[in-house]
């Protein structure tokens, strides 16, 4: 039963970016899904709450991911899961049958 965690697979190096990447580039997906269904407004908050997002990985995670892991999380996430809920509020709200 072996470990093969992104950084087991791809090394520390790949690993961050690969993680990096994925949390941004979904945002920017759902985004664009929300602007699409005319939910522009949505789309703008959840872009303005990816902008930390984004300081965080270049300032913390990408320079040293294994000493600034706790750190970058403890900074980052409370965005990622405000968008997560703007993006629930629109879903909830949106009226899917016009």
């Amino acid at each position: 039963m072996g470990l093969n965690s992104l950084p087991v697979a791809f090394g520390v190096d790949g690993a961050k970016y690969i993680c990096a990447a994925s949390v941004s580039v979904t945002q920017l997906g759902v985004a664009g899904y929300l602007a699409s269904i005319g939910e522009t407004t949505y789309a703008a908050i959840l872009l303005g709450l990816l902008l930390p997002q984004v300081y965080f990985q270049a300032t913390l995670l990408l320079p040293d991911p294994i000493n600034n892991d706790v750190k970058y999380q403890a900074s980052a996430q409370p965005f990622l899961v405000f968008g997560i809920l703007a993006t629930c509020l629109c879903l909830g709200h949106h009226d899917f049958t016009a």
